[in-house]
């Protein structure tokens, strides 16, 4: 499987990787940095590869337009995380030009045909975004074992072993596949046997997404046929915790009218917009928490401008502040 990245306006190739046979071993995972400054244009990207899988953390940030083209050979699975900006793809999957939004998750079976095209970016975006891509024998590999993915018509598509480089299937990202894909990218603290982290996470995710699209609401649409769902909507909130947007401003993006906005979410999640936003706020900083983040700079991250407030708002949440809350946690851990 060999994938290539590479931008036109400043003639540099990001990576050019051939990942079936780069190593012996095929649990040695390897990490490279991909960096670019110049110009008004700041490029960095994360790449992490071993024998079928590659992943890519991109960071692009520009004030002149941008054209990235890329390229993946032989049949493979892709997953496309889009966490901020805004960009546009020319023939991508299915031959289909569309538009990027944060918050959106695209996945897809391709082979050589389907597996190029051209992202272009606008001046003046900022753009985050990860891909991971997966061999056929690698996904497979993957989750043999697990009677879950069985009933997952996603998974029997790949099981086929026959891409039809259909449009692209597009979901919305939440608060759990968020913190499961941010576990892979920061574990730097895991220096033994992260290959094998990698794949645990990517289990842990792929069963996520499939209780997501089975269990839940989040139902695959195509991407160049857009749907203004609620689940966007708490999509995009997810991905905006440290500067959450107004009612007015959330109905202004998704084009609707504010008032229809807020009763339809109160009626399908039985919260208001606001609580929901505390509720997602709340639930990360329990995780960071027990990472070892101090109160301050949990406000901080957590876009409270007060760290008073977010105290209180912790203690009205759990019952208990941040800091009792830690004592907590020390003592289990040390019984």
């Amino acid at each position: 499987m060999r994938l290539k990245s590479e931008i036109l306006e400043i003639n540099k190739i990001v990576h050019d990787d051939i990942v079936e046979r780069t190593h012996l071993k095929e649990d040695i995972l390897t990490h490279k940095v991909f960096s670019y400054k110049q110009n008004h244009v700041s490029i960095h990207c994360d790449i992490f590869h071993s024998v079928g899988l590659h992943i890519v953390e991109s960071q692009i940030d520009t004030d002149t337009i941008l054209t990235n083209n890329w390229s993946a050979e032989t049949p493979h699975v892709r997953f496309f995380f889009y966490l901020s900006g805004n960009s546009s793809v020319k023939n991508g999957a299915g031959n289909e030009s569309y538009t990027h939004r944060a918050g959106m998750l695209q996945r897809n079976f391709l082979d050589t045909e389907g597996g190029g095209g051209s992202l272009i970016i606008r001046p003046g975006e900022a753009l985050h975004y990860i891909i991971i891509k997966m061999s056929v024998d690698f996904y497979i590999n993957l989750i043999k074992s697990e009677d879950w993915i069985n009933e997952d018509t996603f998974h029997q598509y790949i099981l086929s072993r026959t891409p039809e480089n259909r449009p692209n299937e597009t979901l919305s990202i939440d608060l759990k596949m968020l913190q499961i894909i941010e576990d892979m990218i920061d574990s730097k603290d895991i220096i033994e046997h992260r290959y094998h982290f990698f794949k645990l996470k990517l289990r842990e995710l792929l069963f996520t997404i499939h209780q997501q699209t089975h269990y839940g609401d989040n139902i695959p649409e195509i991407a160049s046929q857009p749907s203004n769902s609620l689940e966007k909507i708490k999509s995009y909130l997810t991905l905006n915790l440290d500067t959450p947007p107004s009612s007015a401003e959330l109905a202004k993006i998704f084009s609707m009218n504010e008032k229809k906005l807020k009763q339809n979410f109160k009626a399908a999640y039985g919260t208001t917009l606001y609580a929901y936003v505390v509720q997602l706020r709340m639930e990360k900083a329990k995780k960071l928490l027990l990472q070892n983040y101090n109160v301050n700079e949990l406000a901080v991250l957590l876009g409270y401008h007060s760290v008073s407030h977010f105290i209180k708002v912790f203690k009205s949440y759990y019952g208990c502040t941040p800091k009792e809350a830690l004592s907590q946690f020390q003592s289990i851990a040390q019984r």
